[in-house]
């Protein structure tokens, strides 16, 4: 009789398990097997990169096709299959079309179950190009949602062609956080080429060159600092982070790299990323001593014309020495105050605000636009009612 009990008791138990075993299969496959992206990455004339995460093993397409087919077929001209993929997915196309539209889908499958991504769009660099506009924002941490709205904002801006990061994607980099951080900007980077540079505990772990496609440079992944050109703009990223003295051979490595890098660009109009500004009213002496020393004469030898920051969490305009310093730190993480002391050469400064900046290149002018998106006071939310600019200049190229 005990023995009949306990074979019973075990056939329960292994049905149970059993039971819960197909629950949680089941459950898997409700649920799409991705947890960010795709997002796009480096562009250039004839080539495109992409990335994404899934959460378990599955096969995937990756189609895409000329956006004129496409919408007019609703066929896939190209189709990449692959087989049991997980983690991190980065993918080259080459040999694309210069300046030329398309659009592109992921299809996952699991089993009988199969997820399909939204149609994206990417657009590659069209050779003598002379129009463009690209967006700037940056500080993203700690609040996901304000992130999304200031992306979600540049999203709606037609004409923009990309998108820059200005640094401090992540309060700290953890697959969690840099999950928020994709979810916020996914309806921009899937649309738009999106490059970004190191601010602050960014690159700790090594998710930052796991989970973006960046330009090549050098450094770490050799994207750790970074230069491109569209058009009549050479686009320069840098790491200004380097900032411990056992750092120091690196930052000579970096900089050695900008001096050649800029050298061969003197016919461009030089935009430069780099997450701490070379000034600000947040510094004590209204100046990052280190990156004056280290770059400040490299950028006034090769005339860069405009320097975007990130880490000072506030909106900063400041004309030294023939070079526009713009500080975009309205990007979603939390907002410093007005500091009382002003630095010498500021044109504009606004504080307590979410925003971006546009900048639009036309032949040989460059405008730049600061465009506010809401005003933050006790942690409420205040829309911009107008959207327009709150501070507009433009750098002209000389000949």
């Amino acid at each position: 009789m005990t023995s009949t009990v306990n074979r019973r008791s075990v056939l329960s138990i292994l049905a149970l398990l059993a039971l819960v075993a197909f629950v949680l299969v089941a459950t898997a496959q409700s649920t799409p097997p991705w947890a960010w992206g795709p997002i796009l990455g480096a562009v250039g004339e004839e080539s495109v990169a992409l990335t994404w995460k899934t959460t378990r093993s599955v096969g995937f397409d990756f189609s895409y096709s000329l956006a004129q087919i496409y919408d007019l077929t609703g066929q896939w001209e190209e189709t990449l299959t692959y087989e049991g993929h997980e983690g991190v997915a980065e993918i080259w196309l080459h040999d694309l079309m210069p300046g030329t539209t398309y659009r592109y889908q992921l299809v996952f499958y699991e089993g009988d179950a199969v997820y399909p991504t939204e149609v994206g769009t990417f657009h590659t660099i069209e050779p003598g190009t002379r129009s463009f506009s690209f967006a700037v924002y940056g500080a993203t941490a700690s609040f996901p949602d304000r992130h999304k709205l200031v992306a979600d904002t540049i999203n709606q801006q037609t004409g923009v062609s990309l998108v820059f990061h200005s640094g401090g994607l992540v309060q700290y980099p953890t697959e969690e956080r840099f999950r928020n951080f994709f979810w916020a900007m996914s309806d921009l980077g899937r649309t738009r080429p999106y490059l970004t540079i190191i601010g602050e505990h960014d690159r700790d772990d090594g998710l930052y060159f796991e989970n973006l496609a960046l330009p090549s440079g050098g450094g770490l992944s050799d994207e750790q600092w970074w230069s491109f050109d569209y058009g009549p703009i050479h686009f320069v990223g840098l790491d200004s982070t380097l900032s411990d003295l056992t750092q120091e051979a690196v930052m000579q490595e970096q900089t050695a790299w900008l001096k050649q890098d800029l050298s061969q660009a003197q016919d461009q109009i030089i935009v430069v990323f780099t997450a701490d500004p070379l000034y600000s009213a947040a510094y004590d002496s209204g100046e990052n001593a280190r990156l004056m020393t280290a770059w400040e004469p490299v950028f006034r030898q090769y005339g860069v014309a405009v320097v975007f920051s990130s880490s000072v969490h506030c909106y900063e305009h400041i004309y030294a020495n023939g070079i526009h310093h713009v500080i975009s730190g309205g990007g979603g993480a939390p907002l410093i105050a007005s500091p009382s002391s002003l630095v010498p050469g500021t044109v504009f400064r606004r504080y307590g605000l979410l925003h971006y900046v546009v900048g639009t290149i036309a032949d040989n002018a460059l405008q730049i636009e600061a465009i506010p998106v809401a005003l933050v006071i006790d942690d409420i939310l205040t829309l911009s009612a107008s959207g327009r600019s709150i501070d507009t200049f433009i750098v002209q190229r000389e000949e």
